[in-house]
Parts: structure tokens; C-alpha cells; sequence
């Protein structure tokens, strides 16, 4: 068995976090994992993206139209990285846009929602989107829309990833004083998700 998130947004939005939390799980489920990260332009608002395998794996990368899940935390991310998701495969993307610095400093206009949305059905034909960002500033804080993602992830049908795991790595990852409101993030992703695919 082997399972593969390719995780795709910008800088600042907390795609390495959710990354060290998906290899935390799977490394407590007695998974053997790899993975591969690159931090890039990230300080800057550039691309970054993040690939995590387990099960039984031996290379960090993940092969174009190879990921089970591409889990973006930006609509133009998801797009960029649209041809490594498998057909069959599930694309996680966060609307809310976050223009990358190639947009400002050249005036382009940032495309419409509806557009990324169908060009991504070119590359695979299960799509579930919503505003992560806006239900994280909903919470009172816009920055943990990386956790409100990963518990929409840790909904899907198939993840290999017990919701116990997931938990217990979040646990890991934060101070005491900041669990809570991650875990309330967790949740309303994971309720989301079940609401959009209901």
C-alpha cells in the first residue's frame, strides 16, 4: 500500500506545519514515509510545495498524475500543480486567492475562481473547494486556515490517516495555549468537507 498528498500554496500559509504533521501521524501508524519539501520564495509570498509519501515507499517525489490527493492552499497553486494529481484522485483546494508577486509586479489580473475551477476538471474530476481562510477568520485567526485544510483532508474517504493520528500529531506540533483553537480548526474542516460531500 502506498498513499500520496502533494501539497501545493504560498508562503506563510503553514504548508511545512501541515507537512510535519501528516509524516507525525503516519510515522505513529507505523507507516515508512518520504518526503520532500522546497521552501523556495516562500519567504516572499512565492510557491512552495510539499510532497508526502507513505505506505510502502522508497523515493521522496511524487511522479506527475501520481498523488492521491493534491491538498492546496491557494487556487493558482492548485492549478500549477494540477498534473500531479491522479484522475481518480481528490484536488482539496482552499478559494481564497492570494496573487503571487509575478501578478503585481507584471499587472496581470488574477483569474476568476470559476476558471481555475474548470481548468482543473481537465486534470481531475473530483474537486471540493471552499474558503478555508475565511472560516479561519471566522475563528479569529486567518493564519490557521492550514489546519481548517487538514481536517477536511483527514475527512476523505480512504486516508489512510486515522482521525486519533492526525490529533495526536496536532497535539505535538503546538503549545498547550495554541491546541485548542487548532483543534476547533481541525474540526470545522473535517465538518466541512462532510457538509460539501454530503
Amino acid at each position: 500500500m502506498e498513499y500520496q498528498i502533494f501539497l501545493a500554496g504560498v508562503g506563510g500559509q503553514g504548508i511545512l506545519s501541515v507537512t510535519d504533521i501528516l509524516c507525525n501521524s503516519a510515522l505513529e501508524m507505523g507507516f515508512k514515509i518520504r518526503g520532500s519539501e522546497t521552501h523556495g520564495m516562500s519567504q516572499r509570498g512565492g510557491s512552495v510545495f510539499s510532497n508526502v509519501r507513505f505506505g510502502e515507499v522508497y523515493a521522496p517525489l511524487i511522479m506527475e498524475r501520481d498523488s492521491d490527493v493534491l491538498l492546496a492552499f491557494e487556487p493558482i497553486e492548485a492549478l500549477r500543480y494540477a498534473q500531479y494529481v491522479k484522475p481518480e484522485g481528490i484536488c482539496l483546494v482552499n478559494t481564497h486567492p492570494i496573487p503571487s508577486p509575478s501578478f503585481t509586479l507584471t499587472k496581470s489580473s488574477y483569474p476568476d475562481l470559476e476558471s481555475i475551477i474548470s481548468a482543473l476538471k481537465s486534470f481531475c474530476s473530483d474537486i471540493i473547494s471552499f474558503d478555508a481562510t475565511q472560516l479561519a477568520t471566522d475563528l479569529g485567526m486567518p493564519i490557521i486556515q492550514n489546519i481548517i485544510m487538514l481536517g477536511a483532508l483527514s475527512a476523505i474517504p480512504g486516508l489512510p490517516l486515522t482521525v486519533d493520528s492526525l490529533k495526536s500529531a496536532l497535539k505535538k506540533q503546538f503549545k498547550v495555549k495554541h491546541f485548542s483553537l487548532n483543534l476547533k480548526a481541525f474540526e470545522t474542516g473535517r465538518k466541512t468537507y462532510q457538509t460539501i460531500t454530503a
